[in-house]
């Protein structure tokens, strides 16, 4: 049996993953989680739930963060491609 995730679903998985990388990129760059809420009005409340993995945060608000901090979001691919429809 193959089990499949849609892109929704494996991003929520890796939620908690990116939060604390996220957090980790914070602590180096010097920024607080404060500062995210404040200069770009991100609910305070949500961005909490989500380094706590407790709530997921979209492609496009962590492109926002990625860009006030000066970073990229990369999609790599993986060296095999897995077989569809099967």
């Amino acid at each position: 049996m193959n089990f499949y995730l849609t892109f929704t679903q494996a991003f929520a998985i890796m939620g908690g993953m990116v939060g604390n990388r996220l957090r980790d990129i914070l602590q180096r760059e010097g920024v607080t989680a404060y500062r995210l809420w404040k200069d770009l009005g991100i609910d305070q409340g949500h961005l909490s739930r989500f380094f706590h993995g407790k709530e997921n945060i979209s492609l496009d608000k962590l492109g926002e963060i990625a860009d006030y901090l000066g970073y990229d979001i990369v999609f790599v691919k993986r060296k095999r491609s897995r077989e569809r429809g099967k």
